[in-house]
């Protein structure tokens, strides 16, 4: 009796399984396809390694932020190290031509030439940047030099240098009587016609002084057949070359810049 009651319960339909219902498994299948609809099934990625993605992105983010400051501030500091400045013809020329490959840091170890215009000690003497023991002056101080490496490290003070020099160098080929010859030509060592201009002669005293510039000018003027010594061949050659490698280059010269003679 209770035996035949059980077997029969176990074959009655569970109230739950009512007609029309779903069967539990097909549920279940639904349920997981909604999930994974929405992302959270179960081939979806998990929250910790969701986050990790994150922190790289955000990271990747900060990065290139980063980099982007850095090179901001490295480009500020190439343009306080390199100071902005009209273009000037002649002074890029002359820059090239003394092989400095227009950098301002270069030193010559051979004569001790120093930065994008080549100053040797002696030029520097004559400025008045450096004593006669080598020693870097007041006049020096004032330009925020106190030794080769600050020079070779200050743009600013270079120009300032070379401004200088060039008024000077201007004042002594007038003294000399060379730049009263600018317009004219004379004959090379070659024989060629060398063309005398105010560009060529300030680029020639750069090179060679002053004192060079107006002792070739003399002898090619007045003595061109007149025996040369080696050294004075080699001086007066280049001195030739400089005249002209810059007979076309514009100079303007400080005299009339300012209106009045340069100072000494």
């Amino acid at each position: 009796m209770n035996s035949d009651r059980v077997s029969r319960t176990a074959r009655t339909p569970s109230p739950a399984l009512h007609k029309g219902a779903a069967p539990e498994k097909a549920n279940t299948f639904k349920q997981a396809l909604a999930r994974a609809m929405d992302g959270g099934g179960p081939d979806a990625p998990p929250a910790r390694p969701l986050r990790s993605a994150q922190l790289r992105a955000q990271s990747n983010a900060s990065g290139t932020a980063a980099s982007t400051a850095s090179a901001a501030l490295m480009l500020q500091a190439s343009r306080h190290a390199q100071p902005t400045r009209r273009a000037d013809p002649f002074r890029d020329r002359i820059a090239a031509a003394e092989g400095s490959r227009e950098q301002y840091a270069v030193r010559n170890p051979a004569s001790g030439a120093l930065g994008r215009y080549q100053f040797v000690p002696t030029a520097l003497q004559d400025l008045g940047w450096k004593d006669a023991s080598g020693a870097w002056t007041a006049t020096a101080a004032a330009q925020g030099v106190t030794s080769d490496e600050q020079f070779l490290a200050n743009p600013a003070a270079q120009e300032a240098a070379m401004t200088t020099y060039l008024a000077r160098t201007e004042q002594q080929l007038s003294r000399n009587g060379a730049l009263a010859q600018a317009g004219g030509s004379l004959p090379g060592l070659d024989g060629a016609a060398v063309p005398v201009t105010e560009a060529g002669l300030m680029a020639a005293a750069h090179r060679r002084g002053a004192g060079s510039v107006a002792r070739y000018l003399a002898h090619r003027a007045n003595t061109p057949d007149a025996s040369l010594s080696p050294q004075q061949r080699q001086a007066f050659a280049s001195v030739e070359r400089r005249l002209r490698d810059f007979s076309e280059m514009p100079y303007a010269m400080a005299s009339r810049r300012t209106g009045g003679t340069p100072a000494a």
